[in-house]
């Protein structure tokens, strides 16, 4: 992995954005909070240089058995970016649900005829991006670990050790279909409460990240990386880049690479909703900008870390000034407004002076 030394821990905001010598392409991937509009307006400005395929609307891809469609799915700008991830995930926060789930799938059934089915999906995704000739450098495979069924209405049944040999098959089939694929496995921020009282060992609740991984691992679970979340405020612990460092300097002696699979830190809280973790002093513009710049150092000095997104725009609803984003209010039916997060032309002014 080609990474540039970095010196910016304890700098300054003005020090951190002057100019770097001449930059070099990096194999860290950065994408950012665009998404599947990945190649828009915000990440052609940010230079990234990784595009995300999220293959998550199975409704859409098949409306009827066995009847395909693809309009949407596969980007035509891929050969703009140096990088690609694709993303096949359904029962996940972002993707379970009527919508996202063809009417014609018995839900009720995940261990049998929801598991043909959607197993033959996961095939036609894959073999749609090998026929496109798509290079994909790690799959995600989400299943939202930990939730313990509480993301799958009618099945509070769902234990951790289900959702380990769920992940354990979909990652077999995968890498059946495609030899080269490398499984990125993203876990949800609920994982990052040391300080509650979790189940650590058992099948139902919440359950610390570094402990998941390690049942993955002993499971046989075949993957390269597993992801996390910062949201910081507002889901978890995680609240500065010295917190950040903590957590990573412990995930990191685990024998798997990290991918940061979304790094955000909050913006002032308008909206007066509660944070988890609050800071008196509030979430300045230069407070955030100085997070994100040495947050993404941080990755860039970490040879275990391959790569992040960050969350650098927001979706916002109207009559709320929070980001729907973050996940604090509904937002399902509404058209969000797009704007920039304060910390973008930070990280922009940082990322494209040392790369690319």
């Amino acid at each position: 992995m080609l990474l540039l030394p970095l010196v910016l821990t304890s700098l300054s905001c003005e020090e951190a954005f002057q100019p770097q010598p001449a930059p070099e392409t990096a194999e860290f991937l950065l994408l950012d909070g665009e998404g599947p509009g990945a190649g828009g307006s915000y990440s052609s400005e940010l230079g990234v240089n990784t595009i995300p395929i999220f293959a998550d609307n199975w409704a859409a891809a098949e409306p009827v058995d066995n009847n395909w469609s693809w309009d949407g799915f596969f980007p035509d700008n891929r050969d703009a970016y140096d990088h690609c991830i694709l993303r096949i995930g359904v029962l996940h926060t972002l993707a379970w649900g009527t919508a996202n789930i063809p009417g014609w799938v018995n839900t009720g059934d995940l261990d049998g005829e929801f598991k043909t089915q959607y197993g033959e999906f996961v095939r036609a995704v894959v073999d749609q991006a090998i026929q496109r000739g798509l290079s994909i450098d790690y799959y995600l495979v989400e299943l939202e670990a930990n939730y313990a069924g509480h993301e799958l209405p009618g099945h509070p049944e769902i234990t951790n050790a289900w959702i380990i040999n769920w992940i354990k098959w979909e990652s077999d089939l995968i890498k059946s279909l495609d030899p080269r694929a490398k499984i990125v496995i993203p876990l949800t921020p609920t994982e990052f409460r040391p300080e509650e009282s979790l189940d650590n060992t058992g099948d139902l609740g919440k359950i610390l990240l570094a402990d998941f991984v390690e049942r993955l691992i002993q499971s046989g679970v075949s993957f390269e990386a597993f992801g996390f979340n910062v949201a910081s405020g507002v889901y978890d612990k995680i609240d500065d880049t010295a917190t950040l460092e903590a957590f990573l300097t412990g995930w990191s002696t685990i024998e798997k690479e990290i991918f940061v699979w979304a790094l955000g830190y909050p913006a002032d809280n308008d909206d007066h909703l509660p944070f988890n973790n609050p800071r008196p002093a509030g979430y300045s513009e230069a407070w955030q900008s100085q997070q994100y710049v040495n947050s993404l150092q941080l990755f860039l000095d970490n040879p275990k870390v391959i790569g992040a997104s960050l969350d650098l725009y927001d979706y916002t609803e109207a009559g709320w000034a929070t980001p729907v984003h973050w996940g604090l209010v509904s937002g399902e039916s509404s058209s969000p407004v797009h704007s920039k997060r304060p910390g973008f032309d930070a990280v922009k002014a940082y990322w494209l002076n040392n790369f690319r």
